[in-house]
């Protein structure tokens, strides 16, 4: 028998777990949580029987053991140290500019981290292990932080040289206030806006229940297999997503979500999947509220991780982190931070002139765009570009890629941009919350021709007027396909949308060859509201009591003659009417 070489507490938890889900040598809380949640995914029988086991073990030890720290535990170790601080400070030297600067501390901080991982004794170990503390406060108390940030967290153009566990100088002290002072003021707000948010985003989803069992679609969207645990296949087969699929796929998959659940209200099992536990939602759990508490507490830590010192500096003062960041994306105020310029107009870039205010002018056939100067330019003279692409360095404002490319590619970038924001800040969340949350707020669209019932420039939920489609439809191959009018879900594209060239090429590389389009132009406009002001939108004047602006509401409802169903997925008028708030058919209040 070899002897482990791992350290005591993985041997230890390893004998409380099957072999199959044991951690390996060198493994942190992180590998020991992902190793208990696919055993919850693939037994949770057993898991119920094993999670005991593991939180006995380490009660008895935190019961038991005490933790001490000596001073070999905090000496810096300076020989590594003093080689990165006399690199930074030639770069530093022969800088011209404030970003030569910025980059060479940034580079000093990445250097130092890596030094500070492998730094020897328990403090080193529990910070690389996940039990106490983080390798960055490690860093900042054992080398020194390098640099800090200020009020908005770009990084002040000094060099710290020594650690916390030295004293810093004087001047090292006086610049590092700066940054303790902004951590202390987001501790303080670390519980209200991200509060504020929870709330904006439980109100905005509140209406996804588990309504079905299978909506019966056999439409998906492409997703990374690294993250489809839970989905299941996309095409009628029934069959869930496996570690083999997973493990073996080098392209993304084809796999259902609830971005493409054909309910008309709701979602279904199928389309959620299964959760860590390895089971469906049952029928009537408000999927939309579980999955608003989980994205709004990752949101607390953001702040909490600020005031406690533990996120690094960014060097990119132009890119918006942590709960501004989300607030951003969620709420796109008009004056939406360093925003990249998108076309308005399909055709050949035509000219590209200096403007006199600063910045350029980019003619696309006969519309003009102004690009401002602190933005780089990304197309050229004679390039060929769609309404919707990017002309210019920045951040797509997610309400203007709804409104030039359809609510289909407006779900996926509002995903895709929120899903970037928790992994940079260290939260991983299942973006199929992330997919709820842009069902729900991106699931509406402006009337702008004949749609029966409605008149033009009314804000209707999608699901309405999807079921006043009418128009006849043919399958159509994809090379033939640009231009016209889609007729059917494909991917995360929905009917009513206009066949582009950035579709066309999720087509391809989806495998898709034919397409249901239509030739009569689209009747409606992509709508994306505020989060706040989105639940607002509901037709069910009583849901939206649930929300903000009461007073406006009911009159409102008197003004124009409002009902309400009190038997529908929204649960504030089964909570407003008391007496009959129970479960009704299909997941119904």
């Amino acid at each position: 028998m070899s002897a482990y070489k791992g350290t005591l507490g993985s041997a230890l938890i390893n004998t409380a777990l099957p072999p199959e889900y044991r951690v390996k040598s060198g493994a942190n809380a992180r590998d020991l949580k992902k190793s208990l949640i696919r055993l919850a995914q693939d037994d949770p029988t057993k898991y119920t029987s094993i999670i005991p086991k593991v939180k006995k073990i380490g009660d008895e030890f935190a019961t038991l053991e005490g933790i001490s720290v000596g001073l070999d535990d905090i000496t810096p170790q300076y020989a590594k140290r003093n080689a990165i601080l006399s690199k930074a400070k030639k770069k530093i030297k022969s800088s011209r500019t404030a970003k030569g600067i910025a980059d060479a501390l940034i580079e000093a901080q990445k250097s130092t981290m890596s030094v500070a991982i492998s730094h020897p004794g328990d403090l080193g170990l529990q910070a690389r292990s996940g039990s106490r503390g983080n390798v960055v406060q490690l860093m900042k108390t054992l080398a020194s932080p390098i640099v800090v940030g200020d009020s908005k967290g770009a990084p002040i153009p000094y060099l710290i040289e020594r650690g916390y566990s030295e004293g810093l100088s004087p001047a090292e002290a006086w610049i590092a206030g700066d940054e303790s002072r902004s951590q202390v003021i987001s501790g303080q707000l670390g519980t209200a806006d991200p509060g504020d948010l929870g709330k904006i985003l439980a109100s905005t989803m509140n209406s996804q229940v588990i309504a079905s069992d299978d909506c019966g679609t056999k439409n998906g969207i492409l997703v990374d297999p690294q993250k489809a645990t839970g989905r299941y296949h996309a095409g009628g087969s029934a069959r869930r997503v496996s570690r083999a699929d997973m493990s073996g796929a080098k392209k993304r998959i084809r796999a259902r979500s609830p971005l493409t659940c054909e309910l008309p209200k709701g979602v279904c099992q199928k389309c959620m999947g299964v959760g860590v536990s390895g089971r469906h939602s049952s029928i009537g759990t408000n999927v939309g509220v579980q999955a608003a508490t989980t994205l709004s507490e990752p949101l607390t830590q953001m702040q909490l991780s600020a005031k406690h010192g533990i996120s690094l500096v960014k060097g990119d003062r132009n890119t918006p982190r942590g709960v501004s960041a989300v607030r951003q994306f969620i709420e796109v105020p008009k004056s939406f931070f360093h925003k990249a310029v998108l076309s308005d107009s399909t055709g050949e870039v035509s000219a590209i002139a200096k403007a006199p205010q600063g910045g350029f002018d980019v003619s696309i056939g006969d519309t003009k765009h102004y690009v401002p100067p602190d933005r780089n330019l990304r197309v050229a003279r004679g390039d060929s570009v769609e309404v919707g692409d990017i002309l210019s360095s920045g951040i797509p404002s997610p309400s203007e890629v709804v409104h030039r490319k359809g609510l289909g590619a407006g779900r996926e970038y509002l995903v895709s941009a929120l899903d970037g924001v928790y992994s940079d800040a260290g939260q991983n969340v299942d973006r199929r919350h992330l997919e709820l949350l842009a069902r729900s707020q991106l699931g509406f669209v402006k009337v702008t021709g004949r749609v029966p019932g409605y008149l033009p420039g009314e804000v209707i939920p999608y699901g309405e007027y999807q079921s006043t489609i009418s128009a006849p439809s043919k399958a159509t191959p994809i090379k033939a396909a640009s231009g016209k009018t889609l007729a059917e879900p494909v991917l995360h594209h929905l009917p009513g949308t206009v066949v582009s060239r950035s579709m066309l090429a999720d087509l391809k590389e989806a495998g898709v060859s034919a397409i249901k389009v239509t030739d009569e132009a689209p009747d409606i406009m992509a709508h994306m509201a505020p989060a706040s002001r989105t639940p607002l939108l509901n037709p069910n004047w009583m849901a939206r009591l649930g929300h903000r602006y009461q007073k406006k509401t009911i009159l409102e409802a008197a003004a124009y003659g409002q009902k309400a169903d009190l038997h529908g997925y929204d649960p504030i008028p089964g909570i407003v009417f008391g007496k009959e708030l129970t479960r009704g058919p299909k997941g119904t209040y």
